[in-house]
């Protein structure tokens, strides 16, 4: 039988994801933190905070990707530019950056993974606190 503090606990581990929106890698640290401190209690929360750690460090993962592959259409882009002798001034460098498909789909790639963890997070938070157990699509399972 699950306590309603084991509830408790494994849903405030997949929110405390949200503190990346306060501290720097708060994504990662904050449950993390949680889930050391308090795995010992069960096996749900231990399960739950695998998972949360797990969904966090693959989208840092994945940001990371999408982020070198902006940065190489960008570079690919104003190299490019700067070949064909397209960069007279300024603006016109600021506009072969912004006419790179590749940078418009970076941008709403990395849009997408961010909608799509926060839309993660929540339905794990509300399975937890139901006292369910959840796995996130889409995670590496770097711990086990």
């Amino acid at each position: 039988m699950i306590t309603s503090q084991e509830k408790s606990n494994a849903m405030f581990i997949h929110l405390s994801a949200f503190a990346s929106y306060l501290i720097p890698f708060g994504s990662i640290l904050a449950p993390l933190i949680v889930w050391q401190t308090t795995k010992k209690e069960s096996q749900f929360i231990d399960t739950h905070g695998k998972e949360s750690v797990n969904l966090n460090l693959s989208f840092l993962l994945y940001s990371i990707i999408a982020i070198v592959a902006l940065l190489a259409s960008i570079l690919g882009t104003v190299f490019s530019g700067i070949n064909a002798g397209n960069t007279e001034n300024a603006a016109d460098i600021i506009g072969i950056l912004f006419s790179a498909g590749g940078f418009i789909s970076v941008i709403v790639v990395l849009s997408l993974l961010g909608i799509v963890k926060i839309i993660l997070i929540i339905i794990a938070s509300i399975r937890a606190n139901q006292g369910e157990y959840y796995k996130y699509p889409l995670s590496i399972r770097f711990i086990k």
